[in-house]
């Protein structure tokens, strides 16, 4: 969805190594999450929903010196008016520009190196389609039957009960919330370019797909892919959701153009799914990556209030996050002893590494918790680095963890 998504960068070579942990022992039996215990509730501010048809969120990148138009319909939207794919972190701030009340296209700066094209190649194209490699393996179930076990090669399963022992194993968290475990880690495949946004649909739709959320019957069998995702981005649109963007994008079907935050929000309201986003943006009073880390805690918090242990399994969805530069789906948080939160995330940037998949579905202990609990984390550190957030919620009540 941003520079991020464009580059050839491979986040996977620079994780890989440090998660792989030989001295974790493996226990027999189902990953279990430790006994829970019911935190303070920490006060946090109000922040700017948006749930109409017609909201559009983006953020001016640093160094654009195009003057936009057309996108100023709030105070909200003027913050975050160009949020969409910005190669650079945007400036701490950003400075008044007159606006008119026609939408104007975007350009390379929001929708990336392939702004203007009318087609993708063919051979990205069929890729897509066709999806990632998938393999069987046969399994005994809990009932003591053979099953037939599907796996794609850009998707992995049951990692939020791994994210629970290794949090709790970790010795510098104090407390750790993690959202319902029926979300899948969907990650780029080889040579597909900046389709991360795409990606992180794909996360919530797995969610909502698994956990038989509002909208589920619309998402049986595999998750619906990058090409039948444009497709339902624009009925969105023609449906009257957030159709300013198509003025904006000149339409994305069968393109490589960046989406965003309006995109998904679009997509879900379509269907009747109901979501909420909101925008955070710099205060005097309070830093941005506060707001937003304050906002995640307390959503958390709000799924289910007397949580007791150290780790929090609550039944809260997974959340869509944009920073300028890249999307990611929030799938926890925690909490550290000396008082900073850490987001934890899928990043789509990366696969789940070979020392993460060899401790899904049983019960363990890591040497180094840390080295595994790094390519998830997203802390204060890096967070400061961006003046604007925005985060996309599912607002339908959610179902028990099972």
């Amino acid at each position: 969805m941003h520079y991020a998504e464009g580059t050839s960068f491979d986040e996977t070579k620079q994780t890989s190594t440090d998660l792989a942990v030989p001295g974790s022992a493996l226990l027999d039996g189902r990953a279990t999450s430790p006994a829970m215990q019911s935190p303070p509730l920490s006060p946090v501010r109000d922040v700017v929903p948006a749930s109409s048809k017609s909201m559009v969120i983006r953020s001016k990148p640093r160094n654009q010196t195009r003057n936009r138009s057309g996108k100023s319909q709030s105070v909200v939207q003027d913050f975050v008016d160009v949020l969409r794919h910005s190669s650079t972190p945007p400036p701490r701030k950003v400075s008044k520009q007159k606006t008119s009340k026609v939408p104007q296209r975007l350009g390379r700066a929001e929708l990336g190196p392939h702004a203007h094209e009318e087609r993708m190649p063919d051979w990205l194209r069929k890729q897509l389609e066709k999806g990632a490699r998938v393999t069987t393996a046969t399994r005994i179930g809990r009932d003591g039957r053979l099953i037939q076990i599907e796996n794609i090669a850009n998707e992995c399963r049951d990692i939020i009960p791994v994210l629970a022992q290794l949090c709790d194993q970790d010795p510098t968290v104090s407390r750790v919330y993690l959202c319902h475990p029926a979300v899948t880690h969907v990650a780029k495949m080889h040579r597909e370019g900046g389709f991360c946004g795409y990606r992180n649909i794909q996360m919530l739709v797995s969610y909502i797909r698994d956990a038989r959320s509002e909208g589920y019957r619309h998402f049986s069998g595999r998750l619906p892919s990058v090409i039948r995702l444009q497709d339902m981005i624009e009925n969105a649109w023609e449906m009257g959701f957030n159709a300013i963007s198509r003025i904006e994008t000149g339409g994305i079907r069968g393109t490589r153009k960046y989406i965003g935050t309006p995109e998904a929000q679009a997509l879900l309201q379509s269907l009747d799914i109901g979501c909420r986003a909101e925008a955070f943006n710099e205060r005097k009073d309070l830093p941005v990556q506060h707001q937003l880390l304050q906002a995640v805690e307390q959503y958390f918090l709000d799924g289910h209030p007397n949580m007791n242990g150290r780790v929090c399994q609550t039944s809260q969805p997974p959340m869509y996050f944009q920073h300028p530069g890249h999307s990611l789906t929030i799938v926890g948080l925690e909490v550290r002893k000396n008082g900073s939160r850490v987001l934890l995330v899928f990043d789509p940037m990366f696969k789940a590494s070979d020392g993460i998949r060899r401790l899904l579905g049983v019960q363990f202990r890591a040497s180094a918790p840390d080295k595994l609990l790094k390519a998830y984390r997203r802390g204060e550190e890096m967070l400061r680095k961006y003046s604007t957030f925005e985060i996309l919620k599912l607002t339908a009540r959610v179902p028990e963890t099972p």
